[in-house]
This record gives structure tokens, sequence and C-alpha cells, in this order.
């Protein structure tokens, strides 16, 4: 039986969100794909890497795309077109749908991406680009990565749900790839507005892993951090104290 190209992996915490994703999925055109749906609604997984692992391991596809379920496909060409990008762009690390360029403007973060967010649907970030830009970091809405280069690098054993994107980002330029945003016609029903406070402990810790290797500044779709001495020390300390007072104090991030 021949192989998928691409391999679909979704981790479902709530039914019903996803069951608004595979319809989307359905309606999708000219795509040979598996989806491989990862059941955490129990908590099964601690972490979403030892999920996307677990997943990436039974895959079948070329492309690994590791997709939210709160994602939604705005026409039946959305995902082609996506996909197109992974054979017009031979090398890469990881593909994404939103990340942040290595070069900032003004050395504000910049949010490169044509998705859109939220119940409003506002525009996420710069949708100025029309063709495969590289970046720094992806956000981990939607990525892909190459079966190939999964087996070479899976994803890391740390805990937690945040930054594996970043990660794995960091890992692809420390093996001379690059990586890439790409323009597509997505409706990110989340607004975008994850990062609570372990968010930061994550943060420091791959900081401290990669620091040897990292430029001055990790430039995410949340924010640029710098990664050298007592000053980024206390920056990300100072956002993980904020983040942690808002949410014990139930006060929406904004």
């Amino acid at each position: 039986m021949k192989s998928p190209k691409y391999s679909i992996i979704t981790i479902i915490n709530n039914k019903s969100i996803f069951d608004e994703f595979s319809v989307s999925l359905s309606q999708q055109r000219d795509v040979d794909y598996e989806l491989i749906k990862i059941n955490n609604c129990n908590n099964e997984f601690t972490s979403a890497r030892s999920a996307y692992n677990h997943a990436a391991n039974l895959a079948k596809g070329e492309f690994l795309i590791f997709c939210h379920p709160d994602i939604r496909f705005l026409d039946e060409r959305s995902l082609f077109d996506i996909c197109k990008f992974t054979q017009d762009q031979k090398e890469f690390g990881v593909m994404g749908i939103a990340g942040s360029p290595s070069e900032l403007k003004n050395n504000n973060r910049v949010l490169l991406s044509t998705i859109i967010h939220g119940n409003a649907k506002i525009q996420a970030g710069d949708s100025n680009f029309s063709h495969a830009t590289e970046v720094q970091t992806l956000d981990e809405c939607f990525f892909i990565m190459t079966k190939k280069f999964w087996e070479l690098h899976p994803f890391s054993t740390q805990d937690g749900w945040h930054l594996y994107a970043v990660e794995q980002c960091i890992v692809a330029n420390l093996n001379n790839q690059k990586n890439y945003v790409v323009p597509a016609r997505i409706w990110h029903t989340s607004d975008g507005k994850s990062e609570d406070y372990h968010y930061y402990i994550y943060l420091r810790q791959l900081i401290h892993k990669y620091r040897d290797n990292l430029p001055a500044t990790l430039n995410t779709t949340v924010k640029k951090f710098p990664t050298r001495g007592m000053s980024a020390n206390l920056y990300i300390l100072y956002w993980l104290l904020n983040r942690w007072t808002k949410q014990f104090l139930h006060i929406k991030v904004k």
C-alpha cells in the first residue's frame, strides 16, 4: 500500500474542537495525507513533545504536519498551497505559518503571518510577504518537518506544552538548516495568548540548554528575549512573575 505524502498530527484535548477541525480538514482537496489523532482528553501525555514523538513514530508520511485542532482552513485549497511550499523549498529545517525573523524592526518583536486569529478573526501579524521567508523561530499552532529530519532530531524529553517548535527551530539552525514561514489562508480560532507563567519557566530552561549556541536574542512570536548575562535572567524572571501574578489573580493576559 502506497504511503501518504503527508502525516497530519494533532492532539485532542477537547472533542468538540477536534470535530470542527476534522470537518474543516475533510473539505481540503488534492493533498495526499493521513490524520494521526493523539487522544489526550484524560491527560495521557505529560508533554506535547512526548505526544508528538509517539505519533511521529507511527507516521508514514514523508512530511509531518503538527497542527493544533483549533486551526480552520479558509478554503478548500488552503492546505494544498501550504504543502506546495514543502515541494518548492527543497531544504528546510522547520516550516510554519507564523514566525519571527532574526532581524527585527526598531529592535522590536516582528511576527510574520498571513493567518487570522480569535473570534474577531483579526490579522495575526505582518502579512506583507508572499513567499517562503526565513525566520529564526516558528509558532506551535502549525508547523512542518520532514520525517527524515524528525528521525535525526526527535523532540526532546523536556516536559510541558510550550516552545517545542521553537526548540526544533534552534536544533535546525544548529544543524545548518533554515526555518521558513509561508503565507497561509488559515483561521486560528484561538487568540494566540496562551503563554502562562509555565512558558517562561520552560524558556529559561531552553535558553540555559542552548545558551552557548544562541545569538544575543531569541526572537519568538511572543516576544524577543535576550540570552546573555544577568539582564536576560532578570527580564525573563520579570515576565514569569508577571504572568504568574495575572494567573493567580485571574487577570486576562493582553
